[in-house]
């Protein structure tokens, strides 16, 4: 079995603390490519999702979850506000 990165026992304390608002926020502590290799995937194919979170799976944002410590639902609103915050950011501007 893989031992699991300790960083990623400081997630669920600085969620609580709102220091972690967005899923982005999450790799200020624990590196994409680690996460990325824990979910068996290329850290440029993570790269790809993370510019486009509505492509995430669900199975894969529940693991990023389970890895923090967050439950499913908190790990799916981390997702979901990463999704808005890139949405608002990529519209246009009115005249």
């Amino acid at each position: 079995m893989i031992k699991r990165d300790e960083r990623y026992n400081l997630i669920k304390l600085l969620h609580a603390n709102g220091h972690i608002q967005i899923l982005s926020d999450i790799f200020k502590y624990v590196p994409k490519t680690v996460v990325a290799t824990d979910l068996g995937k290329k850290v440029t194919d993570f790269n790809v999702l993370l510019a486009r979170p509505d492509n995430f799976e669900l199975r894969e944002i529940y693991r990023i979850g389970s890895l923090c410590g967050l439950s499913d639902r908190e790990a799916y609103l981390l997702v979901e506000a990463q999704y808005l915050k890139l949405k608002k950011s990529n519209k246009p501007s009115d005249p």
